[in-house]
């Protein structure tokens, strides 16, 4: 069998396991080793076996990845969530709809401490959705807020995904961050609009919730302090040049840990508990990461990335149409795959041919978030709706489903604004200091 043929064979068989329910971290791996025997043989594969994760684990970039997830947990031991969503309460409650803008507000508050769109659906769900039912919110309409606010978890700072995307593209991670900003509020404000134009049309989705004074409003302004603070201290000294994203990791959760302390000294289970669910996390991701390693590194000694990039190069279509092509596939691969399998899987495919049609890396890794962002609460599958099934089990699943669909509308519109604006994304990493 000529290299292409095993590499399709590896493709099928990778599918094949992700259909009878093997773990993606054991698919990706069985898929990769497998594929790399087939082709370089046995001691190769040995090889490859011990070299190609632990090269890729040993990047001092990667130890951004649990100091992120560490920041998260702290900083919600820490009552961060409530405040978040009590200040949006607070301040834009009266408003038609306002509690679930609230819901999104405080989502995108919660992003700026955590990587996760689904430690943020989950953190903000409980806390939400309960006030929304409270009012005599319509439950589609508060579930599905709730569900879309998490997805601003895994595009404003610090992320994840876009700490992994840029370190298997060697795209700037700092630029990367930072890019994720102006999107993440571009996003927010079309939630906030189209959650506007819906109570209007329909005013019994959101009955009028209780109307705060200016002096009451200003005084919720201090329990802002941590968010704040976690934010000037990662993304301005990312921006200013202070720190590399690594380094900022580790002075955020150094933040997160002391405000934590602060308020759980007399329980330090509840902290031992955010490093026992950091571990877990990390473990989780780091798995995925080692499976996609060999898989990837498989489906390039195949060739296939070149060939792929060869042929769509050869179509005579503006580059444009290329990357929105690209893009669409992130769509059904959410159907069976989590973000970060998707992102480790597809990129050093896609990669070559992004290249080819000179785009910005910068602009494709917060597109292609954005469409993971999208396949998050696509049905039948998408995972942050089933994440608010779980802290809100009286809410049908189809009713979070039904609820979606407009801000699935609202994610398209998003992405269309900044296919024809890239600006929007390449403001801030075009303006920082370099470290």
């Amino acid at each position: 069998m000529s290299p292409v043929e095993i590499g399709l064979l590896g493709l099928a068989g990778l599918l094949l396991l992700l259909f009878m329910r093997v773990p993606i971290a054991f698919s990706l791996c069985i898929a990769g080793v497998a594929g790399i025997f087939g082709l370089e043989g046995w001691s190769i594969g040995i090889f490859s076996l011990g070299n190609y994760p632990f090269a890729f684990l040993k990047s001092w970039l990667m130890v951004a990845v649990p100091l992120f997830i560490l920041m998260g947990y702290l900083a919600s031991s820490a009552g961060i969530t409530t405040h978040a969503f009590t200040i949006a309460y607070r301040w834009l409650g009266q408003l038609p709809g306002g509690l679930a803008m609230a819901s999104i507000a405080a989502s995108g508050a919660f992003a700026a401490t955590s990587g996760s769109s689904v430690a943020t659906a989950g953190m903000m769900g409980a806390v939400a959705i309960p006030e929304m039912q409270k009012y005599g919110y319509d439950r589609r309409l508060s579930s599905a807020a709730v569900a879309a606010g998490g997805l601003l978890g895994i595009l404003i700072p610090p992320s994840i995904v876009l700490v992994i995307y840029g370190f298997i593209t060697k795209t700037s991670v700092a630029k990367l961050l930072l890019a994720g900003i102006f999107p993440g509020i571009l996003t927010a404000l079309v939630y906030f609009a189209g959650i506007y134009i819906m109570v209007k049309i329909n005013p019994s989705l959101a009955p009028k919730a209780l109307k705060f004074t200016w002096k009451e409003r200003l005084e919720s302004l201090p329990k802002m302090w941590g968010v704040l603070l976690l934010f000037l201290a990662v993304v301005i000294g990312i921006y200013a040049g202070i720190f590399t994203p690594t380094e900022a990791a580790a002075v955020g959760t150094f933040i997160a840990l002391v405000m934590s302390s602060c308020k759980n000294f007399k329980k330090p289970a509840v902290i031992s508990k955010a490093f026992i669910d950091t571990g877990r996390t990390t473990g989780m991701i780091l798995a995925i990461c080692v499976g996609a390693t060999l898989f990837t590194q498989f489906i390039t000694l195949t060739g296939l990335p070149d060939i792929v990039a060869e042929a769509v190069v050869a179509i005579q279509v503006a580059p444009v149409w290329i990357m929105v092509a690209m893009l669409l596939i992130y769509l059904p691969l959410g159907l069976f795959l989590d973000t970060i399998s998707m992102l480790l899987i597809t990129v050093p495919i896609f990669f070559p041919i992004l290249l080819s049609i000179e785009a910005d890396p910068i602009v494709f890794g917060i597109l292609v978030v954005k469409m993971e962002e999208i396949s998050l609460i696509t049905p039948p599958v998408g995972l942050n709706v089933y994440v608010i099934k779980g802290v809100a089990p009286d809410i049908p699943l189809n009713d979070i489903f039904i609820g979606v669909l407009p801000f699935l509308l609202m994610e398209f519109i998003v992405m269309a604004i900044l296919i024809l604006f890239p600006q929007i994304i390449l403001f801030l990493p075009n303006s920082m200091v370099a470290y």
